[in-house]
């Protein structure tokens, strides 16, 4: 079976990898399987290699349980100190880990051979999101070591599906069945060999698809899902939180820590005349950054935007009425998409500004975006994209002060820190929605980023690829998938 997606990886530890859905959660999916997953069905998290992961008490404790007779490709056992030093190994500050942020504080002891322990700092009623988003996906102990973990970004050693046999850098990467994988009884996993293939025009991938040439791919764009089933290929999306939008580098000194200029932006661009002019109108237009089906949003609660007149107001004073003109890098992945959206927003922006603000566009290619936007945060503005089947963890690590890496716009609201932990600290829908609407008021006034798409996720594949699964924001299980003959 061959994938596409459009970039390919930084590296192939959990600790280098992007794990969302159309970067590598899937390869890394396929390399190490998962602990638990988010089924979007039911909104539940299920089992994988974990047999169970449950709350003791007021959650701040919790138990993970592994199913036994678990190895890694190089014969180690997946057993809770596995878990344990996989986990620690996030807190490295070298790797600077988006990971690192669901253990800050916590402590991790074993139990026995199957079971680990896990007392958090403070109750998280939600932290099983946590693991299945942040912590899932775990490397043999034998590539923890600094020159072990270096070679692991292009040898990786899981327990997955398949194990690496080439990767050819910029082209593709090939993958074959683990035979000694912990589900082989069940004859699992059900292919002889995965490709994942480096395809930056995702706009051909439904014709590649249809003309056999390719068999899958992971996609968050409506015109392709819509050309798809329009050429009669299998899809299956998603809803999910988040969406694409843009963000603003609000970190002290610069230039978007200004608000006026940030609101001067937002309401400058049309959520719906962007929708018309790319995506044919049929996507959904945002409101904000929660799922508009989401019981947890607040319709009544849209993002401003669409006043081009308070928007020259606002430019002006932001550059004293042109006499400090500024100009602005605003950072996109190289996608021929992105690229002209990005084009149609340097074009509102200058023009509403009466060209007293310059937007430059910055053109990389995936590895290096991520890495100048998450890591680096070298930026003025740039385009984003955050896929949450649930507001945990993702929304949280996403805008809250202390989440570093993940919180890419330097955000710092103490009354949404405060609602997110709110929202944190229950399973309970009705008090999650209320501290949500919190979040969302805060949002309306701060302006940290401006959503203009709804987020979706689904796949597009032939006919003949059967045992199809999505979890957290649109990764697929490789452990079921198969092929029709």
């Amino acid at each position: 079976m061959t994938m596409l997606l459009p970039g390919d990886a930084r590296g192939l530890d959990p600790y280098t990898a992007s794990a969302s859905n159309v970067a590598d959660g899937s390869r890394l999916s396929a390399l190490y399987d998962v602990l638990v997953w988010s089924d979007p069905a039911t909104g539940t998290i299920q089992p994988q290699m974990a047999e169970s992961l449950a709350p003791e008490g007021d959650a701040s404790n919790w138990l993970l349980t592994l199913r036994p007779g678990i190895k890694f490709t190089d014969g180690a056992d997946l057993d809770a100190q596995a878990v344990q030093r996989a986990w620690q190994k996030h807190l490295d500050a070298k790797l600077r880990s988006v990971g690192a942020t669901a253990l800050i504080g916590v402590t991790l002891t074993v139990e026995d051979k199957l079971r680990l322990r896990i007392k958090l700092p403070a109750p998280n009623a939600n932290f099983d999101r946590m693991v299945a988003r942040l912590l899932n996906f775990i490397p043999s102990p034998n590539t923890l070591e600094p020159a072990a973990l270096e070679a692991s970004k292009r040898q990786p050693v899981g327990a997955g599906p398949y194990k690496l046999r080439e990767w050819v850098a910029g082209s593709h990467m090939t993958l074959d069945r683990n035979p000694g994988y912990w589900q082989a009884g069940a004859g699992k996993p059900h292919l002889d060999t995965v490709v994942f293939r480096v395809n930056a025009d995702t706009p051909a991938a439904t014709r590649m698809i249809d003309a056999g040439d390719a068999d899958i791919t992971v996609s968050t764009d409506m015109l392709l899902i819509e050309e798809a089933r329009d050429r009669g290929l299998s899809v299956g999306d998603i809803p999910l939180n988040g969406g694409l939008m843009i963000v603003f580098n609000m970190r002290a000194d610069e230039a978007f820590a200004n608000p006026d200029l940030r609101r001067a932006v937002v309401l400058s661009l049309n959520s719906l005349e962007i929708d018309k002019r790319f995506y044919n109108g049929i996507g959904a237009p945002a409101k904000g950054i929660f799922d508009s089906s989401s019981p947890l949003a607040n319709v009544l609660l849209a993002s401003p935007e669409n006043d081009p007149v308070e928007a020259a107001t606002l430019f002006a004073k932001a550059t004293q009425n042109g006499r400090k003109p500024l100009s602005l890098t605003y950072v996109v992945p190289r996608s021929p998409k992105a690229e002209t959206i990005a084009a149609y927003i340097k074009s509102r922006v200058e023009e509403t500004s009466k060209n007293t603000v310059t937007m430059n566009v910055a053109v990389e290619d995936i590895p290096n975006f991520i890495k100048r936007t998450s890591l680096d945060a070298n930026f003025d503005a740039a385009v984003f994209q955050l896929w949450a089947d649930d507001p945990e963890p993702g929304l949280y690590q996403f805008l809250h002060s202390k989440a570093m890496y993940s919180n890419v716009m330097g955000y710092n609201s103490p009354l949404v820190d405060q609602a997110l932990t709110e929202a944190r600290n229950t399973s309970d829908q009705e008090q999650r929605a209320q501290a949500y609407t919190k979040v969302q008021v805060q949002l309306n006034k701060d302006l940290p980023f401006y959503v203009y798409q709804e987020a979706v996720a689904a796949y597009v594949c032939a006919p003949r690829v059967t045992g199809l699964q999505l979890f957290n924001d649109g990764v697929l299980l490789f452990d079921r998938i198969g092929m029709r003959k």
